[in-house]
Parts: structure tokens; sequence; C-alpha cells
């Protein structure tokens, strides 16, 4: 069974850890939980990536979109750092510098694997994984007093997108979309939110316009997604559903970083920002825990075809 785990279930598992901050104020119990979910199937794919490292590197290579969602699990490994640092500080220090080195490795690996030959028909949100993901070392940087070093990253990812957004535009305007990849277009609404989130947490002199112009994308790109969704989740269960989980998460997390900002400021907004924080928090738990029941029931049904055996 371990060796038919995707890659995407790395994904799963960074949308359960950020849903588990996103929680933590209305419920430390659902954080803890979600944070326990996450690292299961973090720890599923490390076993699969350990038993059989040729196929998992030959997945990646044969594929930009596999190659670029591998970013997922440093992304998540950032994360599950912050959440436990309090009882071993030292060890998840030095865990997260060493996702935070890895990921900028396989940004190295894929832009030459995948970038310097590029074809449009093989480019795909996954891209903005693979160079705006980083950004989550931004976000989580704070926890470990790594500021400058967070700020630096916000900006790479930060300028990474503005270059990705138009060439994944392009690309999704000319060329068909295969539908085992049709979820991914739900990427669309991450990064704006999580360069937000990354803003927000290492850039001390923060520029009021500068935020609303990206929440007003961020906001706007989540309910393009949401408009899609009464189709792509009509579409039979594939892995890229983990395209379903993180990026609503992101969202609301930004939006609530936004408010904050807001309030902070003496800026008064119509109480309908707050219940749209509500409504995109419940939109973001309905989606990471219907993606989590289907790989659930992927992994069993191919527990049970491979006679049992893990």
């Amino acid at each position: 069974m371990i060796k038919s785990i995707p890659i995407p279930t790395a994904g799963v598992s960074l949308g359960l850890a950020a849903l588990g901050n996103l929680l933590q104020p209305y419920s430390p119990l659902m954080k803890y939980t979600c944070g326990i979910l996450a690292a299961i199937l973090l720890a599923m794919l490390l076993i699969k990536i350990l038993r059989y490292p040729k196929l998992v590197h030959a997945d990646m290579t044969g594929n930009p979109i596999l190659g670029s969602v591998a970013a997922t699990f440093f992304m998540t490994t950032m994360q599950l750092c912050v959440y436990i640092k309090d009882f071993a500080p030292f060890l998840c220090e030095a865990i997260w510098l060493a996702a935070v080195a890895a990921h900028a490795i396989l940004i190295i690996w894929f832009s030459k694997n995948f970038m310097l030959n590029l074809e449009l028909k093989n480019v795909f949100p996954t891209f903005f994984i693979a160079y705006v993901g980083i950004v989550v070392a931004s976000v989580t940087a704070p926890a470990f007093g790594y500021f400058t070093l967070g700020y630096y990253i916000f900006w790479f990812g930060f300028v990474a997108y503005m270059l990705l957004l138009a060439l994944v535009t392009y690309r999704y305007l000319h060329h068909p979309i295969p539908e085992a990849a049709k979820p991914l277009i739900c990427i669309y609404t991450a990064p704006m939110s999580l360069s937000l989130a990354g803003y927000f947490a290492v850039v001390p002199d923060k520029n009021f316009l500068l935020i609303t112009v990206m929440q007003i994308a961020a906001q706007g790109l989540f309910f393009f997604i949401l408009s899609l969704m009464p189709r792509l989740l009509r579409l039979p269960f594939y892995p890229s559903y983990a395209a379903f989980t993180f990026p609503f998460v992101i969202t609301a997390s930004a939006l609530r970083l936004s408010l904050d900002y807001y309030a902070r400021l003496g800026v008064v907004l119509h109480e309908f920002f707050q219940y749209l924080y509500y409504f995109e928090c419940i939109v973001a738990s309905f989606f990471v825990f219907y993606v989590t029941l289907h790989f659930c029931w992927f992994f069993y049904k191919e527990w049970r075809l491979s006679g049992s055996k893990v």
C-alpha cells in the first residue's frame, strides 16, 4: 500500500496543518487533531520515499506536476515544526532550516529540469508551489527568529509569483487541460494569500495600499475559484484533489490577518467582512476534511488491493 501513496498526499498534509493553525483560536483540540493527521500523512509519504526512492525520483523527473507538488512536503514540514517547537526547540529549528534549504534545492532542481526546456503545455498552477510555496518559510520564520531570512524569501516568492502568474494564465488560455489536472486550477487562489501572510509576518514597515490591493486580488481569486467548484466536484477522484485544501485555508488566514491589521489602525469595516471570514473558514474546513476522507478511502482501497499488506 505504501508504494501507491501519491506525492500529492503532502498537499493534503499541508492543508491539514494550515487548517489547524486557522482553527486554533476556536479549538486548540482541533489544531492538534489536524496536526496529528498531517504528521501521519507526511510520515506515510516519507516511508515511501525511503523505501522506494527510485520510484519517487522517476515520478518527479517524469512529470512537472509531481516535481513541483513535491515542494508541499517541505512546506508541511516547516509548519509542523512550529506546532511542536515548544517541546523540542533546537531540533525543530534544525529541521525547519533543513526544510527551507531542501525547498531551495528543489527550486534549483525544478528550474534545471523543467524551466530550461520549457514547454507551454507542461505548465500548470503547481509551478506556484515550487517557487512561491517557499514563502511558507516567511510565514513560519518568526517562530524561530529568522526575520531577515524570511524577509528575503518573501520578496523572492512574490516576484516569482508575479512572473509565473502571466505564464500560467497564458498557458491556460492557449492549451486544453487534461481531466486529471483540472482540480489544480484551485491553486490559483493560494499564492496571493500566501504572499500576504508572508508579508505580514516578516515585513516591518507595512504598506496600507499594497496590503489592500493584495487582499482585494486574493478575494477576487477566491470567489473565481469558488465559482468553479460545482463543476470540479463532479470530477472523479484524482490525487490532484489535494489542490482543494491549502489554497482555501491560506485565503481565510490571510483575510484574518488583514482584518486584524485594519483593526489595529482603527479602520472601521462593515461587519460583512467578519462574516466573510467565518464563511471562508467553513469553506476551508469543509474541503480539507472532504479531501482527507477521499484520500483515506483511496488508501483503504489500495490496502485491500495489495492483500492487506502495508
